[in-house]
């Protein structure tokens, strides 16, 4: 039986999607007669024996720098009734009805030409991003058509083309482009371009075709403006091309901040108003720039009319020739619905709450990109606890749609954390406080539907509970203490609830993150501190009291002096016992503390210096700090501090004849290694003692 459809292919070096791609046509090849003849342009790597082990012609054609002559040499060895070009980096979708119905079909001879819908991806698990543009990939043999152009190759096609909607090849060569092998097929191609445009330097679409490759290069602002030009000179069909061209220039200029943007914008929208590449591609990229800079009375209509683009392009609406011209970027799920979030915030500050409920409730969560949540949950918590609007079954229902299993999984993982990350701020004392004052509702309140879901549902539940035994018996349910709003472990501990858990161990990593992330917020943990320190009973207790105190130590500014000094004392003391706990009489020696951590050595030369001030002996407490700090100079702003506020410590101005007598005494020291009995004698004499302190200096 003479085929129907002729699938045509050239191939090189494609091993890692040839099968893939093979494997996808067996479908469309079950339902309808159909032949798969290939070109091999130079395969070295095994994709030759994929080929035969599927085709029912493959070929040797020599590569020649000329795309287009190798798909005729495919064409040439067809018999079919239409020719479908396929490549090997793309894979047929399953949904073929509507192709299998065309060939099917009479109408197969009403036209000569047939679009599909290519699906550039961008991200390597093939689930972010991606676009769309209706490209020329089927044509009736009856009409003799030939490929034309080295690169970019194409079909003269004057006639008709059939827009077939539903039928999608999907294509991941994009996501490679930066690997080595990517970017040879790029400098490849940019070459051939180059040669094009220069014999062809008025062409408008090779203009375009080298401002699509050179994305991401140097050359691409220069194409660019270039092809800007060529749209202002009006050159050949350049009401066709200018569209797609201005959309580059936009979305760059916002990218970059070039001063051109609104003028760049106001070009496209007053010369292609009705294209889908200025009410998608352009609108949006207008609509994030003034969103991101909080001017909501220009960002609003941009992202109305970006939204309703999309709408009318999924439904048809656009003229079919302009989409066969590039790929539309923004009409992407993701995009559309991170867009429906920011419209959601722009029309929560400006009041409309209505309409922000409105577009949250729009929203596919299902299909929701991570990066997209956080505006999604900003905007929530906004009318939340502002605007008074409930949207905890919304809530519910993003936690239960990116719960899905594969292949959503990872993204709907992805989905979630983002949610934690956002809602974060909202448990803080001081965001609770600031909404205390303003006369809010408590925004964390939002995720009280959570509680025993996620640990931010939990942290909520924390917060809104009335005694200790009821919040320690939500921390016992916690079992992931990364994503637990740290506030919530804060505000527990402060009502009394006993922490770490006795019934609920914690490894000494979990308890340093925790103190750590409590650190981000000094005035809690110095209360947390205080409240541990005074109940140190049990091995996790001290592991516990430990993290805390190193993290504060580290973190704090040394400014307050009552609570400076009553946070150095208690890291001493807390360094005084968890270090003969953990580690053995010999190891605390002044010459063996080389075993143990900077901040652990510091922390022993510090419990010693506290001992020694106790003692009243300023000269071996400064010694002792300054020997901590040598030990770890990351700790000189507490050294400072101590030397600066503790009592008794600082000395009147030393008088002339003071200063005389430290003089002499080094004029002595220097004259005597460090290590000589005299040097020995001289220290212990009170003549020393008296000028100690201007000799040994206050640990700069």
């Amino acid at each position: 039986m003479k085929p129907v459809l002729s699938i045509g292919m050239i191939f090189k070096n494609e091993i890692r999607c040839l099968e893939r791609c093979m494997k996808s046509l067996e479908s469309l090849r079950k339902a309808i007669p159909c032949e798969l003849v290939m070109a091999d342009t130079g395969s070295g790597d095994g994709s030759r024996a994929v080929a035969e082990k599927y085709a029912d012609i493959v070929f040797d054609f020599p590569w020649i720098n000329d795309f287009s002559a190798a798909r005729n040499a495919v064409i040439d060895r067809c018999s079919g009734e239409w020719f479908f070009t396929v490549d090997a980096d793309e894979w047929l979708d399953q949904e073929i009805s509507e192709l299998v119905e065309f060939l099917s079909d009479r109408r197969r001879w009403v036209y000569p030409f047939c679009g599909v819908f290519i699906r550039n991806y961008a991200t390597p698990d093939l689930d972010g991003e991606c676009g769309d543009f209706l490209a020329v990939r089927m044509m009736r043999m009856s009409t003799g058509e030939r490929y034309r152009g080295a690169i970019h190759e194409a079909w003269g096609y004057a006639g008709t083309v059939h827009g077939l909607g539903k039928t999608v090849l999907h294509h991941d060569g994009y996501v490679k482009i930066t690997t080595e092998q990517g970017q040879e097929k790029r400098r490849r191609n940019m070459e051939l371009l180059r040669k094009k445009l220069e014999e062809e330097p008025d062409q408008l679409k090779v203009m375009l075709q080298c401002v699509e490759s050179s994305n991401g290069s140097p050359a691409y602002e220069g194409y660019i403006r270039q092809a800007l030009e060529g749209v202002e000179r009006k050159l050949f069909q350049w009401e066709l091309f200018g569209p797609a061209i201005f959309r580059h220039a936009v979305i760059w200029a916002a990218a970059q901040d070039l001063p051109e943007l609104e003028e760049w914008a106001d070009q496209a929208m007053e010369q292609f108003p009705d294209s889908p590449f200025t009410d998608v591609d352009t609108a949006y990229a207008l609509f994030i720039r003034y969103a991101e800079r909080q001017n909501y009375e220009k960002a609003i209509p941009l992202g109305e009319r970006y939204l309703d683009g999309v709408k009318r392009y999924h439904a048809g609406g656009y003229n079919a020739s302009a989409l066969l011209v590039s790929t539309l970027a923004m009409a992407t799920p993701g995009r559309e619905d991170g867009a429906r979030a920011i419209l959601a915030d722009a029309y929560f500050h400006t009041r409309q709450i209505q309409k922000a409920k409105h577009a949250l409730e729009e929203i596919d969560c299902g299909r929701m990109y991570p990066e997209a949540v956080g505006n999604y949950i900003g905007a929530m918590m906004n009318l939340h606890a502002q605007g008074g609007v409930d949207l905890s079954s919304a809530l519910v229902g993003f936690w239960e749609k990116t719960g899905q299993t594969e292949p959503k999984k990872k993204r709907g993982e992805a989905c979630r954390r983002a949610m934690a990350a956002a809602a974060e701020i909202v448990f803080s004392a001081a965001y609770r406080a600031a909404e205390d004052e303003k006369g809010f509702r408590h925004a964390y309140t939002l995720f009280l539907p959570l509680a025993g879901q996620c640990e931010t549902g939990n942290a909520a539940r924390i917060l809104a509970a009335e005694s200790a035994d009821e919040m320690a018996a939500v921390l016992a349910a916690v079992e992931d203490w990364e994503h637990l709003p740290v506030s919530a472990l804060a505000r527990a501990i402060g009502a009394g609830a006993v922490f770490p858990l006795p019934e609920k161990p914690l490894n000494l990593e979990v308890m340093d993150n925790l103190a750590a992330r409590l650190a981000q917020e000094p005035t809690q943990l110095f209360s947390v501190l205080r409240q541990a320190a005074a109940g140190v009973e049990t091995p996790q207790a001290l592991a516990w009291v430990r993290g805390l105190a190193l993290a504060a130590v580290q973190t704090c500014q040394w400014e307050d002096e009552t609570r400076g000094m009553e946070l150095a004392r208690t890291f001493a003391e807390v360094e005084g016992r968890f270090l003969p706990a953990c580690y053995a009489p010999g190891v605390l020696r002044e010459e063996n503390l080389f075993f143990l951590p900077p901040l652990h050595r510091f922390g022993w030369h510090c419990a010693q210096a506290f001992a020694a001030l106790d003692a009243g002996d300023t000269v071996a407490y400064t010694r002792c700090l300054r020997k901590g700090l040598a030990s770890c100079e990351a700790m000189k702003p507490m050294v400072e501090f101590l030397m600066e506020h503790t009592p008794g410590l600082r000395r009147e101005e030393p008088s002339a004849e003071l200063l005389a007598l430290a003089e002499q005494v080094r004029t002595v020291l220097a004259a005597y290694p460090a290590d000589d009995p005299a040097v020995t004698a001289l220290k212990a004499s009170p003549a020393y003692q008296k000028v100690a302190y201007l000799i040994e200096g206050d640990c700069e």
